[in-house]
């Protein structure tokens, strides 16, 4: 099936509107109380952090990257998770959104929770398949650089040696970021491959996201790509208005100043996830032939 980006946004707004209240029940629980808990629990850090930063030129520098990794070691435990929390959050959204048998919150959290396992696999294939993929990158990267020197050295000299070889890892960089971008393009339906086609192996759930965008990588990327533009534009400009009301209001640095931001950043947050949800679903039920233009008609009339 090809990919309407058009369509696929109409029906996420449709999805949005129709089950606004809901949803923000969900982004309040998932996304805007535990950011703002966060920002709370971790002021005291961040304050830290920025006085390390302030102070950084006249100090040792590896005395300067031990206090900041330890600051970032105690942020650790509560940035992972923050990080579960909130993808149990998503996938309560979707089945929220998608469900027909129209499950309540309380059933979509517990949906959410127990599709959260199956995300732990598939968080794990996918660092491996990211080691394994660099490893190999690196050797072929190497082979080539070490072929072009000897080529190069023998012809010109060692000192002609360093330019071919940059030229090579950086096209060769280049390469390795766009096979990631596509990557992750081709794997971007795995979550509402989870939640929505109830898929608990998460190999299984990896091979129906890649299956489900065969033939729209670029249309996906491109329409990915508008989104995330449009939402650093709006997104920016909405967090330097309420920062700015937010530095007006609170000392600079100061605890009550990041824990006044962590609030920003939750209402931000919640409306970002809520759509986010909404575009994942859409996206996956045009492509699955499950959401497209009859069906689409059907749900909101």
């Amino acid at each position: 099936m090809r990919f309407d980006g058009n369509l696929a946004w109409q029906q996420a707004v449709r999805l949005c509107s129709a089950n606004k209240e809901l949803l923000l029940v969900l982004a309040g629980v998932f996304f805007f109380l535990p950011g703002v808990t966060s920002a709370f629990f971790l002021s005291g850090l961040q304050e830290e952090l920025m006085r390390n930063m302030a102070t950084a030129n006249q100090q040792d520098p590896k005395a300067m990257l031990q206090a900041l990794g330890g600051i970032y070691a105690q942020m650790g435990p509560y940035i992972v998770g923050l990080l579960l929390v909130q993808t149990v959050g998503t996938m309560s959204m979707m089945a929220l959104l998608t469900d027909s048998a129209r499950p309540t919150v309380g059933q979509a959290i517990l949906l959410g929770l127990k599709r959260l396992p199956t995300v732990f696999g598939v968080g794990l294939l996918l660092m491996l398949g990211y080691f394994l993929s660099g490893m190999v990158f690196v050797l072929v990267l190497g082979v080539l650089g070490a072929i072009v020197g000897v080529a190069t050295g023998a012809a010109a000299g060692a000192g002609a040696m360093s330019a071919p070889v940059i030229i090579i890892v950086a096209i060769g960089t280049a390469g390795f970021i766009g096979f990631l971008i596509y990557a992750v393009t081709r794997l971007s339906l795995t979550l509402p491959a989870i939640v929505i086609d109830q898929i608990a192996n998460p190999w299984r759930a990896l091979r129906r996201s890649w299956a489900l965008t065969r033939g729209n990588t670029a249309t996906l990327l491109g329409f990915y790509l508008v989104l995330m533009v449009a939402y650093a534009v709006i997104g920016m400009v909405v967090f330097m208005l309420l920062s700015t009301l937010v530095k007006l209001g609170t000392p600079q640095y100061s605890k009550a100043y990041f824990t006044a931001n962590g609030l920003v950043s939750g209402l931000i947050g919640g409306v970002v996830s809520i759509l986010a949800s909404a575009i994942i679903a859409a996206v996956h039920g045009q492509l699955s032939g499950t959401g497209g233009r009859e069906s689409l008609s059907e749900t909101f009339r």
